[in-house]
């Protein structure tokens, strides 16, 4: 009675029910479908019988908001004609004070009986001659005709007092909007939360019992403050062009659906439009009501339908899943065999992977070695083992250098790299070593290499020594030029005079000269010295000795009689850890640069001081600079601007000063 379809991996199995589930998931349908048409026809019955409603009682506030409005021109109109009368009378009795205040106390009394008015009357010329009140005017108002002042709240209206044709004054009357708006706005409420609000033609709102800091606000122009209770003005907008009565419904700005009806009260050049605004659930509050009370039963039925047909589907799941597991076990043992064989395979591979990567490892020509930030070893590859043989997995590295870079790392938290001579006892010589933090999933190592570059320092060392020859014969050569061969023709005469000579002047001259020649001796063999080759000896040495050797050196080059040497040497300098030869070539290289940058002469200033635990020493000539783009090469092997020069000067200077931990820079 059942059919199994199983498709590889992930498998889907399918069954065909019985007729009996059949039936009752026929039964349940049906009875849903039932269901919906009832929910269906009920919303549709609603909607109608509401739509009826609302527009009934639309009709009903439309009444309201007219009799309001009606109301407010009625009372402007009947005001415009008692002034006018008044006006009539005024001219007929003349605006002669006396009497006059009693005379318009009672043409006022009927006028000022609900609403607030203030009455000034002006001669001819604008003085004025009577006021009830002190309030600001314009004198210039349109005569006969009432106009709305939004700044001041007030309805102004001027009469001429006119005899014959001839104006003996005026007649100004200003009615109070708050006063209109208590007597005829305040009072409407309909319903719980209806309330009547107003606002002129030109969007400016002159009354609203909820929001009274909006009164005098224009919609056309709303701000922040407006936008603070309204999402916009497009159904205040719609009102506005609507010419004539009507009702609306929209969306308040706290959710809640509003119906307004308005009407306009138009009089001279005041144009005002009376709204009502009524909650729309008060307008449907009964149907609401109804309508909740079907929901209800409506609900119960569709939860009571919906448990029947869960508890029927967690039956027939719960008898598939019995019929349907063992045929699940079977199926999951045939797919664990493939998966082991899979496995198998996979681990295969990355054995394999694993042996490839550990010959690469174990043939480059470094020590790797991984550590955890407690210098423990995880792992090292055989260069390393040989280089450190006593290295145990597990156990802290030993070696004070090689700690103090490992720390400096951690610190930082960065790659640190250093060349460093380290004895490993069986093995020594010149080492670049490189701490790498290692940022994995779960865990932080450090990642420490070390390279044997001996050779690559010894290859330094004699470029520095090629460099060093290369100055020396510059050197020499100006040296030569200076005393050649007549050093020889001296040598030879003072020693035939020294035979001679018999007075002590004679002598003591001789003598002189010979001192002088001994000197020159002396010189010559420093220049040796300095172009012999020397082991590397770094030790603490003062400065000052250095720069006097170096200023020896180069005395004596022909160049250095049209240059100026100043040299200012701080007291009490600290002792540097450097090569005392190496250092002297770096100041003869940086000396002979600047003799090059002054064909013509100039002046050369050395100065030495301490500054922040070091000891800076500045050379700084007079020649002709250096070009900007060529700043950043001039350090650089082989580069050069000289025609017979080698390019190695500062490129080898650069190296030295960089060996004994310190910096070398340049400005032109």
């Amino acid at each position: 009675n059942k059919s199994l379809i199983v498709l590889d991996r992930p498998f889907v199995i399918v069954y065909q029910w019985e007729r009996g589930m059949r039936f009752k998931v026929f039964f349940i349908g049906f009875f849903l479908l039932i269901l919906s048409v009832i929910i269906t026809l009920n919303i549709f019955f609603q909607q109608n019988y509401e739509a009826e409603m609302v527009q009934q009682f639309g009709q009903q506030q439309l009444i309201v908001t007219r009799t309001v409005a009606s109301s407010i021109h009625d009372t402007l109109e009947h005001i415009k004609e008692e002034t006018l009368s008044l006006s009539r009378l005024l001219a007929r009795r003349g605006l002669h004070p006396q009497g006059l205040e009693e005379f318009l106390e009672d043409a006022l009394a009927e006028m000022k009986e609900d609403i607030g008015l203030t009455v000034i009357i002006t001669d001819h010329e604008g003085n004025i001659i009577f006021s009830t009140g002190k309030i600001k005017f314009s004198p210039y108002l349109p005569s006969n005709t009432m106009i709305y002042g939004p700044e001041m709240r007030m309805v102004n209206l001027k009469i001429p007092i006119s005899k014959g044709n001839r104006n003996i004054g005026n007649l100004y009357v200003f009615m109070s909007v708050d006063d209109l708006t208590k007597k005829f706005l305040s009072q409407v409420i309909t319903g719980q939360r209806g309330y009547a609000w107003m606002m002129d033609s030109d969007g400016t709102l002159v009354y609203h019992p909820t929001e009274p800091s909006m009164i005098g606000r224009n919609i056309f122009h709303a701000d922040q403050h407006c936008l603070r209770c309204h999402t916009s003005f497009e159904t205040e907008k719609q009102i506005i062009g609507t010419k004539t009565v009507g009702y609306s419904i929209y969306i308040a700005p706290k959710g809640e659906d509003k119906m307004v009806a308005f009407s306009r009260v138009s009089i001279d050049r005041v144009n005002w439009i009376v709204c009502v605004s009524v909650p729309y659930s008060e307008v449907t509050a009964s149907m609401q009501k109804s309508s909740k009370l079907h929901s209800i039963i409506i609900i119960a039925i569709l939860v009571l339908t919906v448990t029947s047909a869960i508890v029927v589907i967690v039956l027939n799941k719960k008898r598939i899943q019995a019929e349907a597991k063992a045929q699940y076990t079977e199926k999951l043992k045939e797919y664990a065999t493939e998966l082991e064989e899979v496995v198998r395979e996979r681990t295969k591979e990355l054995r394999k992977e694993r042996d490839i990567l550990t010959a690469i490892i174990g043939s480059v020509n470094a020590g790797i070695c991984l550590l955890d930030f407690d210098h423990r070893v995880l792992w090292a590859n055989d260069t390393m083992r040989e280089l450190i043989p006593e290295l145990i997995e597990g156990e802290p590295i030993k070696g004070t250098l090689i700690d103090s870079l490992i720390d400096e790392a951690m610190v930082d938290n960065r790659a640190i790299q250093q060349v460093l001579y380290i004895d490993f006892g069986h093995r020594k010589g010149y080492f670049h070593v490189s701490v790498t933090p290692l940022k994995g999933a779960t865990e932080e190592n450090l990642l420490l290499l070390i390279q044997d570059v001996t050779e690559i320092k010894l290859a330094e060392q004699q470029l520095m020594q090629a460099e060093k020859l290369t100055a020396l014969a510059r050197l020499t050569a100006g040296v030569a030029h200076e005393i050649g061969n007549p050093l020889t023709s001296i040598s030879s005469y003072i020693q035939i005079l020294q035979e001679h000579v018999q007075d002590d002047f004679s002598k003591e001259a001789l003598t002189i000269i010979s001192n002088h020649i001994n000197r020159i001796s002396l010189i010559v063999r420093q220049m040796s010295r300095f172009a012999k080759a020397k082991p590397e000896e770094i030790k603490p040495t003062e400065i000052k000795p250095v720069i006097d050797s170096t200023l020896e050196l180069v005395r004596y080059d022909k160049r250095m009689k049209q240059v100026t040497i100043n040299s200012t040497i701080s007291e009490n300098l600290p002792k540097v850890l450097v090569d005392e030869n190496q250092l002297v070539q770096v100041f003869v290289n940086l000396i002979l640069n600047a003799l090059d940058a002054m064909p013509n002469g100039g002046s050369i200033t050395i100065k030495a001081y301490p500054e922040d635990n070091m000891v800076k020493v500045s050379f700084t000539d007079t020649g002709v600079g250096i070009e900007k783009e060529n700043l950043q090469r001039i350090f650089d092997p082989f580069f050069t601007t000289k025609e017979k020069g080698t390019g190695l000067g500062l490129a080898i200077s650069y190296s030295i000063i960089k060996s004994f931990g310190g910096d070398i820079q340049v400005e032109s």
